[in-house]
């Protein structure tokens, strides 16, 4: 069985992989620092947030230092005079086997 130590490491690995959002509005992709990051069990939530009056969002990404896409989805959210909070889970679940 995977120990404790291991799923740890793996989850703050992730965390700190990602490194920005980038953020396509009315066509023009934007990038965006994190509003805040948390592991929640086996899940690591990387929070966005857009103020209020952003526009149209089509897509949102989830990069690494390198610009490499982590996660990403496609979407068609229009104008919220209240803002909008993009959140990315990332989960993952540890196997482990003896070999013999």
């Amino acid at each position: 069985m995977v120990t404790k130590i291991v799923i740890d490491r793996t989850l703050q690995f992730l965390k700190d992989m990602a490194k920005k959002a980038v953020v396509t509005i009315n066509n023009q992709e934007i990038t965006k620092s994190f509003h805040s990051q948390e592991i929640v069990g086996e899940t690591v939530k990387t929070y966005v947030y857009l103020d209020d009056g952003h526009g149209q969002v089509t897509s949102v990404k989830l990069v690494d230092a390198q610009g490499i896409e982590l996660d990403q989805y496609t979407t068609s959210i229009e104008t919220s005079e209240d803002g909008l909070m993009i959140v990315f889970t990332l989960s993952v679940t540890l196997k482990g086997a003896a070999q013999g």
